[in-house]
């Protein structure tokens, strides 16, 4: 009986830690997707910014194919954050255009908004039931 009793004590172990594994595993696909999602509509609004600010100054080209497309942001993001959420070069384009980002009109430096988002979420997070 007791041969019994080690078999079935190793097959609860080892399901628990199956039970873990998948656990984990779920939260590593949710966490990807969430990056990915991130990641998608970082490129959204890039895109945005870029055919906003090209229709104001010089005119939108016809782009017809996400190569097009690419082609086209090549020469338009400058900021390395910016391309690499295309898989772009870091090198920036040579004709010295400026980084396309957000426009803002408050004095605060880009790490002060940041942090003060931040600090504005920790609030939010401690006031939840």
């Amino acid at each position: 009986m007791a041969q019994h009793e080690k078999v079935e004590a190793r097959i609860q172990s080892i399901d628990e830690r199956v039970a873990r594994l998948r656990a984990a595993k779920g939260r590593l696909l949710a966490r990807a997707n969430r990056t990915e999602r991130k990641r998608d509509t970082r490129r959204k609004i890039l895109i945005g910014c870029a055919v906003l600010a090209t229709v104001d100054h010089e005119g939108m080209p016809q782009i017809s194919s996400r190569s097009q497309l690419l082609k086209w942001l090549d020469g338009q993001l400058t900021r390395e954050h910016d391309r690499a959420v295309f898989d772009l070069p870091t090198s920036a384009p040579a004709d010295g255009r400026l980084p396309i980002g957000p426009i803002s009109n408050s004095p605060r430096s880009d790490a002060a908004v940041k942090d003060a988002a931040q600090t504005q979420h920790r609030e939010a997070a401690r006031t939840r039931p």
